[in-house]
Order: structure tokens, then C-alpha cells, then sequence
């Protein structure tokens, strides 16, 4: 019970993020002679060091975290299932691929989408990709486990005795268990992905400008933080509360898995064999 209110609490805080880009998003002019203005009823969140009105750029900058967030998870879930797939086949080179996952899982995914960014140049497609790769080979991993773990299942068993193909399996009968799983992946790559874009954007490999992001507003009041400190106050808390947000989120879906799967002692079981199988 206590889960399900965390993860309603943290949908209805993105929920009005969202309804707040949408609403104040817009144009962010150049206007010098108003530029560093306090909050005030015109400008709630006043102005930054271009004059640009700060809701406007903030509001915008939540809208393209989102956006990117999204479609990072999105592309990650489904390339790591794909993945999954392709390594259940029998004479797919998984063995070459899961020492490969080993590798990318060693290096943290903050500084290996720094790396794949900062080679493959600024733009939202090319930062979607450099914040995707982390993820695709740690969900393709854990989920080909799961598979593997499903396969000796007693209705899979009847299924594959009736002359089912892998595919009707997988689509069928594997991934809905995986479900739960992708989920719960789904929303951690989310929060991953809006902390890694502004992390980028903040260091300059991000989203190129003049697009507006959280990350670059934040940069960019870094020299008038003391004199003018609205001017990352706000962004930083939008930021602050999306993230939370996703983590009320993802520790909601973990005690859901959690209490569903008892101990997850399969689920041990099931890492197990596939590290075993990964390593002869």
C-alpha cells in the first residue's frame, strides 16, 4: 500500500513538471537591459544573465530533460530486449556479447556517455545514444537471466512440445514476466538519463545551443550564483523535484518486484548460471 501511494505521489509531481513545460515554454528573447532581474510577478522566476525570462528557459530545459529521459529509457528497454532475445538463439556469439556487457558495466555510465558524446559532437539523437549504450548491455544481461531461468518452465515446456517458435515464446509467454522487470528498468534508466543530460549539459558536450536545458542554465548562473542566486535556485529545484520524483518512483516498483518475487533467490540463481554461463 505504502508503495503504490509513493509511486502515485511521484506520477502526480511529473505530471505537473510536465503541465508546467508545457504551459510557460516558449521563446526566450535576448533583452539585455533586463537581463539579472529578481522574481517578481512579471517574472516569477526573474531573469538570467541575457535577459532571458528564467520560467521560460526552465520550463523549456524540464520539457527537453523529460523528452530525452523518455526516449532514452524507451530505447534502452527495447534494445535490451531485443538483446535478451538474440542471446536465448543458439548460435548467437553470446559469449562474446556478455564479456563485452561485463566490460561496459565496469566503467561508470556517466563518464562513458561523456566519452560517447563528447566523440559523437552535440544534438538531442546523438546525446539519446551516448546516455542509451550504458543501459542497453546491463538490461540485455539481466533480462537474458531471467529468460534463461524461464526456459525450463513447465508451460514453456507444453508450449515448445505444440511446436511454438522462439519468437511466439519470447513475445507470448517470456516477456510478460519480464514486464515487471522492464518497468521497473524503465523508469531507473528515466532518472538516469535526466541526471546524465544535465550533468552534459552543465559541462558543455549537452544540448547544443541556444535550445534550453537544465544542466546549461545551471552553467550559466555558475558566475552570478552569489549575486544573483534565482537564477540557479529554480532550475535546480525543478531538477530536484524530477528527480525525486523518479526515485519515489523506483523504489515504489522495486518493493513491487520485490514482494512479488518473495526473496528473489531465483533471481540469484538465475544471475548465477548466466555469469557461469557467460565465463565457459
Amino acid at each position: 500500500m505504502r508503495s503504490r501511494h509513493g509511486a502515485a505521489a511521484g506520477i502526480c509531481i511529473i505530471a505537473l513538471l510536465l503541465i508546467f513545460s508545457v504551459i510557460f515554454c516558449g521563446e526566450d528573447a535576448v533583452d539585455t537591459a533586463r537581463r539579472l532581474l529578481p522574481p517578481s510577478l512579471s517574472e516569477p522566476f526573474g531573469t538570467d544573465t541575457l535577459g532571458r525570462s528564467l520560467i521560460v528557459r526552465t520550463a523549456g530545459g524540464t520539457l527537453i530533460s523529460m523528452g530525452i529521459g523518455f526516449a532514452a529509457s524507451f530505447l534502452s528497454v527495447a534494445a535490451g530486449t531485443a538483446a535478451a532475445f538474440c542471446f536465448s538463439l543458439p548460435r548467437f556469439p553470446k559469449s562474446v556479447l556478455l564479456s563485452l556487457s561485463d566490460a561496459l558495466k565496469s566503467v561508470p555510465p556517466i563518464l562513458l556517455a561523456l566519452f560517447l558524446a563528447s566523440l559523437s559532437g552535440p544534438g538531442i539523437p546523438k546525446l539519446i545514444i551516448a546516455i542509451s549504450v550504458p543501459h542497453i548491455a546491463d538490461i540485455a544481461r539481466t533480462s537474458y537471466a531471467k529468460v534463461k531461468a524461464l526456459r525450463n518452465e513447465g508451460f514453456i515446456e507444453a508450449e515448445r512440445s505444440l511446436g511454438a517458435g522462439r519468437a511466439r515464446i519470447f513475445m507470448r509467454h517470456m516477456l510478460p514476466h519480464l514486464m515487471p522487470y522492464l518497468s521497473l528498468q524503465g523508469v531507473t534508466v528515466f532518472l538516469s538519463a535526466v541526471i546524465s543530460e544535465s550533468t552534459l549539459s552543465f559541462l558543455g558536450c549537452g544540448v547544443s545551443v541556444p535550445s534550453p536545458s537544465l544542466g546549461a542554465i545551471l552553467a550559466e548562473a555558475r558566475p552570478v550564483i552569489l549575486s544573483a542566486p534565482w537564477a540557479a535556485l529554480f532550475p535546480a529545484a525543478v531538477l530536484l523535484l524530477l528527480s525525486l520524483s523518479l526515485e519515489v518512483i523506483a523504489l515504489s516498483l522495486s518493493e513491487s518486484d520485490a514482494s512479488s518475487h518473495g526473496t528473489g533467490e531465483g533471481e540469484l540463481v538465475g544471475v548465477a548460471e548466466l555469469s557461469a554461463d557467460g565465463k565457459s
